[in-house]
């Protein structure tokens, strides 16, 4: 299987994965910033797990890097492990069943500390996962998050639909700790028609 077949499946089957806009800005930052210890908020289908292990490549061997990815949905669990599988790539990674909540309250106890995490989970959990999210992230470590927006819902109450709104007004106050944060360093970058934040640890 390649990565275009998984995203192939995932657009027939309306499973979210990274936008191009926002995997360019990920793979920049991946390319800059050259992590080791990566955490993955939400692992979906495991296509941007796939496509940020291949972009580690460029800087290192995947058998010196720590990867780990979190999802609390057991399918899309299943799926990613047998995408990774197919792919080549999952004795590189640590796939975790779990509610990312409980598992960076157990990091925060393990004292495990990561130089780069990607959130892109539950988007109206990022503002509850954002103290152990600090607590975690080793001194100069990056914070990439992605869907700031929510596909624009968080930027205009017009556009809020009722069901989605404590989602909007969720990241709307995310966005405001990341920038008011004294810890991080932010900023924020348009992908498309959603945002990204790529916030460094200082």
């Amino acid at each position: 299987m390649r990565l275009q077949d998984i995203l192939k499946y995932c657009q027939h089957n309306n499973i979210p994965t990274i936008s191009e806009p926002a995997w360019e800005q990920l793979d920049k930052a991946l390319k800059k910033y050259k992590p080791y210890k990566i955490l993955e908020i939400g692992t979906g289908s495991g296509y941007s797990a796939a496509k940020i292990l291949n972009s580690i490549k460029s800087y290192a061997d995947l058998k010196d890097i720590s990867f780990t990815t979190v999802d609390i949905d057991p399918e899309r669990f299943e799926l990613a492990l047998a995408n990774l599988k197919s792919l080549g790539l999952y004795q590189y990674v640590e796939l975790i069943l779990e509610d990312a909540a409980a598992l960076l309250g157990l990091y925060v106890l393990q004292n495990r500390l990561f130089d780069f995490i990607f959130l892109d989970g539950a988007k109206g959990q990022y503002i509850n996962y954002l103290p152990n999210i600090l607590k975690i992230l080793d001194k100069d470590g990056i914070l990439f998050c992605d869907n700031l927006s929510f596909y624009g819902l968080s930027k205009n109450g017009k556009n809020t639909y009722h069901k989605m709104r404590t989602i909007a007004v969720n990241l709307r106050k995310f966005e405001k700790a990341l920038k008011k944060c004294p810890q991080l360093k932010c900023e924020i970058i348009k992908t498309g028609d959603d945002y990204v934040a790529i916030c460094q640890k200082i």
